[in-house]
């Protein structure tokens, strides 16, 4: 035998070895990397979980100058939730929860307590109760793929909530976990089939997205993103950027919640960070100019309306209306103004003479209100009568425990 050639042939084969072995290491290295990116992306996949305890977001001022506690006694007594009898609006039920909270309770018989609003919204008996056996359930179960879920009957008439997602908002704000039970029509669910219905539904091109926005601020606070059944990844930032880019009076109460939820969400990004700088100093640049935009649209009585913003790139607001005509407007405007401005920070204020004015008309307003007025613009005087408690840093129902009429507040 050619020793050369058994050397030769040895080392071609071992030479295929060699390759044969990286190969299958970078075969292997390859598969590996692969299926760790299929687990990251799965794992990113996995809906986040909401906190059983929503998240609390408290007001950034205490302001006497701006609403003396004579004045907020005064105007509180006359918003209490007289519902009592008959058939309470859905709407003006969900508006009075998130008012005065669940520990609310009053002396005047007339009045709902806390708990009595909440269960008009849980409990199906108590609703049935009120509206009758014949009225369509405002509480709707279902299973979806082995999921429980709830909805809420939605702008279907009085018996219903005006607005998507509007009512776990409320009871969110109000402090309400998930894991309350909810007595429906079909059997008792936890409060956690409500938000997992919104979290499936939730997508970015809905036209009402503001009150979804802060169902997420309470449960889902830590969460840096997710994605939605479209399987559209969420960010944050995606929303701010959502809220950013409508025109500034579209929407629901003339665009005011987008800015509410805007100023909620600088106050979440403070403890989780999630928000990018750039994108957490566009937020403030455009509060900015919602502000000085205000600022150049009050009237000299104190109040805006429905062309609180001013000229557009696209031209001039146009005169809208509402339902409930020009008081209701200056109303619905002015309190959700003062409302978000309580949770925006002080680079973002308006001077202090201008947040006095709007709170001063607003009191006097208040008090000059029939109670027949009162009962017409009740869910948008719920906001008027927050943001004054706000500017407080009071919760409504510890301002009136223990006062018993109007007249008290005012002696």
């Amino acid at each position: 035998m050619n020793d050369n050639n058994f050397s030769s042939g040895g080392l071609r084969r071992g030479a295929v070895s060699v390759a044969m072995v990286t190969q299958l290491l970078l075969a292997g290295v390859t598969a590996g990397w692969g299926i760790h990116r299929y687990q990251v992306i799965q794992d990113e996949k996995t809906p986040p979980q909401p906190v059983l305890k929503p998240k609390r977001y408290e007001p950034r001022y205490d302001r006497p100058e701006i609403v003396s506690d004579e004045q907020l006694q005064r105007v509180l007594l006359k918003l209490q939730p007289r519902l009592r009898g008959g058939k309470p609006q859905i709407d003006h039920v969900d508006h009075a929860l998130r008012f005065w909270g669940v520990e609310a309770k009053f002396t005047d018989q007339d009045s709902l307590s806390g708990e009595e609003l909440r269960r008009l919204l849980l409990d199906h008996r108590s609703f049935a109760g009120a509206w009758g056996q014949k009225t369509k359930p405002f509480l709707l179960p279902q299973t979806r793929d082995d999921v429980e879920l709830l909805s809420f009957r939605t702008k279907s008439g009085a018996a219903t909530a005006s607005h998507v997602d509007h009512t776990l908002a409320a009871l969110a704000e109000c402090g309400t976990p998930l894991d309350y039970p909810v007595l429906t029509p079909k059997g008792e669910l936890p409060l956690r089939a409500a938000f997992d219905q919104t979290f499936r539904e939730f997508s970015l091109n809905q036209v009402e997205y503001e009150w979804s926005s802060l169902v997420f601020l309470h449960y889902l606070p830590h969460a840096a993103s997710w994605f939605t059944t479209e399987g559209q990844r969420v960010t944050w930032d995606l929303l701010a950027d959502r809220m950013m880019r409508q025109r500034l009076a579209h929407g629901v109460c003339y665009g005011q919640h987008r800015l509410h939820a805007l100023a909620l969400l600088l106050i979440a990004d403070e403890e989780h960070h999630w928000l990018s700088a750039e994108t957490r100093q566009r937020i403030i640049t455009h509060l900015k100019d919602i502000t000085h935009r205000l600022v150049a649209a009050q009237h000299d009585d104190g109040y805006w309306d429905e062309r609180w913003p001013g000229d557009e790139s696209d031209g001039p607001q146009a005169e809208h209306v509402g339902p409930l005509g020009a008081m209701g407007n200056r109303l619905l405007v002015t309190g959700h103004t003062l409302e978000w401005w309580a949770f925006a920070p002080a680079e973002v204020l308006p001077p202090e003479e201008k947040l006095s004015l709007a709170a001063q008309w607003l009191i006097h307003t208040i008090d000059d209100l029939s109670e027949s007025e009162v009962r017409r613009y009740y869910t948008f005087l719920t906001h008027a009568g927050r943001s004054l408690a706000l500017w407080r840093s009071r919760r409504p129902a510890d301002v009136v425990t223990g006062l018993s009429h109007v007249g008290t507040a005012s002696n």
